[in-house]
């Protein structure tokens, strides 16, 4: 995967210099979040001068913001994608197994792409880091990314339940099944070394997306089974 996109055939000494800055700034920004690293350590990595830095991005925040540009197009074109399923369906008249087989197919399509590609694996990391460590730079993340899939997984969700998708009960709901796969992100070394592997690969992959499918007919099913009374949630 190409972090900056480029696509021409001989780049430039230029364009090779700021994509080696790229990828170098994603993997410390990933592994240390923005102010865990600094200007000459990223550009060791990357086999640069430290003034390149300044000269191409303007400092360590503009190359931050542009490591996170890369991170935005990666997962709107995955958001792009399962926009374009649900609207091909009429929302008002999808039923619960079809919004759950659509879930499934969403499900499957991040994992196969976050957990087999060493750099969808730091954006994603990434993503974690700015949830749990946000800067100024996440309100963009979130208009762009986060918030248009947890819309539309709640949406998808809201079908199953028969919630009102905006209702505190299906934001909480789509959470959840959201946070399903971002634990095999932030938790991978735990999973790596309970099940022996050296890393993700397809098949490993997909032995995730299986169990994400298997957890989510099971909660579909407990939809049906008698339960307590549900409890109010704060607005």
């Amino acid at each position: 995967m190409n972090i900056d996109l480029l696509h021409e055939p001989t780049p430039s000494r230029a364009d090779r210099a700021r994509i080696s800055l790229l990828e170098a700034g994603l993997q410390c920004f990933a592994d240390r979040g923005l102010h865990g690293v600094t200007i000459r350590e990223i550009a060791r990595i990357a086999g640069q001068n430290s003034a390149a830095i300044t000269y191409y991005f303007g400092g360590k925040e503009g190359l931050y913001g542009a490591v996170l540009d890369a991170v935005m197009r990666f997962f709107r074109n995955h958001v792009h994608e399962a926009r374009q399923t649900w609207d091909s369906l009429n929302e008002a008249d999808t039923n619960p197994t079809q919004a759950v087989e659509l879930l499934k197919r969403i499900q499957r399509g991040f994992a196969m792409g976050i957990l087999t590609d060493a750099k969808a694996a730091q954006f994603a990391m990434l993503m974690v880091r700015e949830q749990t460590q946000p800067t100024a730079a996440f309100e963009a993340l979130y208009q762009g990314t986060v918030e248009p899939l947890h819309r539309m997984v709640s949406r998808i969700l809201a079908r199953i339940t028969g919630d009102d998708p905006e209702s505190p009960r299906a934001v909480l709901r789509a959470h959840t099944l959201i946070g399903q796969l971002q634990s095999f992100v932030m938790a991978r070394e735990t999973l790596l070394r309970r099940m022996g592997w050296d890393g993700y690969d397809a098949e490993r992959a997909a032995a995730v997306a299986d169990m994400l499918a298997e957890n989510l007919d099971i909660f579909v099913a407990g939809l049906n089974t008698p339960t307590e009374p549900k409890p109010e949630y704060p607005s």
